[in-house]
């Protein structure tokens, strides 16, 4: 999307692409007529190469396929639950349907009227979380969203 913008920005600048034959870019503003040399349209090419999109399409699945290490975190960043019953969270900032199982974590069907949300972990553990907690898989410990993450250097020695 980005690399379209940059080619319209492009394309339109006085002096270049579909404006290179207007009178009005030379400052010459003469009379506008709807006939334009063909040379002064060439935008270049607006959509990617077999290539570029083979490209693309690898980066997506490679983005896809991730799953949860033991020493990951879990955020539970929002829920969605719609009228027909179904649910829809976001885990680690990627949406997710209940009993989908991309990331390793599993959304379990949750009643309407509770504000926590069934995760079924790797481990086969089930814990509940609320909206904005995170839960340190190696720790078992959930962490609210406004508090602070301590790293574990920082911890003090018992």
């Amino acid at each position: 999307m980005a690399r379209l913008m940059l080619l319209l920005m492009i394309a339109f600048l006085p002096g270049h692409g579909v404006c290179a034959g207007n009178e009005l870019s030379r400052g010459n503003p003469g009379p506008l007529t709807a006939e334009a040399p063909a040379e002064s349209y060439k935008i270049g090419r607006l959509f990617f190469s077999p290539d570029e999109r083979a490209m693309l399409d690898q980066l997506r699945q490679k983005r896809g396929g991730s799953t949860f290490s033991a020493t990951e975190q879990i955020t539970l960043n929002g829920i969605v639950r719609r009228s027909s019953g179904k649910t829809t969270a976001w885990i680690n900032q990627l949406p997710q349907n209940e009993n989908e199982n991309p990331q390793g974590v599993t959304v379990l069907k949750t009643s309407p009227k509770t504000s926590v949300t069934p995760l079924l972990l790797p481990s086969g553990k089930k814990v509940n979380l609320k909206a904005g907690q995170t839960l340190d898989i190696t720790k078992g410990k959930v962490r609210e969203g406004y508090e602070e993450a301590v790293s574990p250097s920082a911890e003090p020695d018992r």
